[in-house]
């Protein structure tokens, strides 16, 4: 799933953690701030414009762009113009726009968002994303992968935009490697072109549609491999770092402050430096288990409390100048989520609109 359907939940768990009063559902109205994690459904704007009315500051979540949109759906590119002159607008309501990456940033930028645009990661969850031999064996078993097979994993839509046209390019020229990608397939998304590549890939490539639990697939492979086109900040790529996984990736800008090449992952612009770099990995233990150490480096700065305390910040300063405190702890109590959460009487109440 993308950052536009996982980073609100865990983004929303992580503030409840830090014990603020948050809650997703749509019926409440009695909240200090709106946080808005996507464009659509259209009902969303009218959220936004009844907040607004209100003087109920707003944050847009911006994990959606034209740029990323791109290759993703049949007639997405057609359609980017309409598609980013739309995202504009939307994102100009807000008082704020939370951007997961400088890169993404610089796009809204481009794209003529004039709203105060903030750099908040997405975030990743230290503690659940970590090695479990455990699930490992219980991937390999569910997939008839023998212990001794080293594969090489991709996850994600599978589409034109994530790069899924390089897999049997690469996977071709090297045999001796099991290859998989996990990720559901849909009908929108160029079928013609999907099904060609699809039928283009020799017997060592598998697409896997049915893993319930990601971090199953993380555990369960050994190199990570990224061919996509276009991130907004790339959520898979850091739980497979998290989880200790040497990362083959598309030289991305998005990826700047996270990958260094030849240090903590390979990152590449073209399908036989994809190759090289997977062979090298696979044969060099070594290699393979200094980029695992760079790469779990790399994430300090978004593990999801610090996530959340920086999302605070971008919270309180639209807070604080209405004379309204900033967020504070509820001392613990909550309810499930959908519904509202028990606060005490200074804390501010966030509500997050999304699907």
């Amino acid at each position: 799933m993308g950052g536009n359907v996982v980073a609100p939940r865990r983004l929303m768990d992580a503030l409840i953690r830090e014990g603020v009063a948050v809650t997703d559902n749509r019926d409440e109205s009695n909240y200090d701030l709106l946080d808005v994690h996507t464009p659509i459904p259209f009902t969303n704007i009218l959220e936004v414009r009844r907040a607004k009315k209100r003087g109920i500051p707003v944050v847009m979540h911006a994990h959606t762009t034209a740029e990323d949109a791109k290759g993703t759906w049949t007639g997405s590119s057609a359609l980017s113009g309409i598609i980013g002159r739309y995202l504009t607008f939307f994102y100009n309501k807000g008082d704020v726009v939370v951007a997961p990456s400088c890169w993404t940033k610089g796009t809204l930028e481009a794209r003529h968002v004039k709203t105060r645009i903030e750099v908040v990661s997405n975030g990743i969850d230290l503690e659940r994303f970590r090695f479990d031999p455990e699930r490992r064996k219980k991937f390999r078993a569910r997939y008839g992968i023998p212990e001794d097979a080293k594969v090489v994993y991709a996850v994600g839509v599978v589409c034109i935009k994530k790069g899924v046209e390089a897999l049997p390019l690469v996977a071709r020229e090297l045999p001796d490697l099991q290859f998989v990608w996990i990720g559901r397939r849909s009908r929108l998304y160029h079928p013609i072109q999907i099904n060609k590549v699809i039928s283009q890939c020799p017997p060592n490539v598998r697409f896997l549609h049915d893993v319930e639990d990601v971090l199953d697939a993380h555990c369960g492979c050994d190199l990570f491999f990224t061919p996509s086109y276009v991130e907004n900040q790339g959520l898979a790529l850091m739980e497979a770092m998290a989880v200790g996984r040497p990362v083959v990736a598309r030289n991305l800008k998005v990826y700047e402050n996270l990958l260094v090449n030849g240090e903590n992952a390979f990152t590449c612009g073209t399908t036989d430096e994809f190759t090289e770099s997977l062979r090298r990995l696979s044969g060099n233990t070594g290699l393979a288990s200094a980029f695992a150490r760079g790469g779990k480096a790399a994430l300090n700065d978004h593990e999801m409390s610090r996530v959340a305390k920086n999302l605070l910040t971008v919270y309180s300063s639209l807070l604080e100048p209405q004379g309204k405190k900033k967020p504070t702890r509820n001392h613990g109590s909550r309810m499930p989520h959908g519904s509202p959460l028990s606060a005490d009487s200074s804390a501010a109440q966030i509500s997050h609109v999304r699907n």
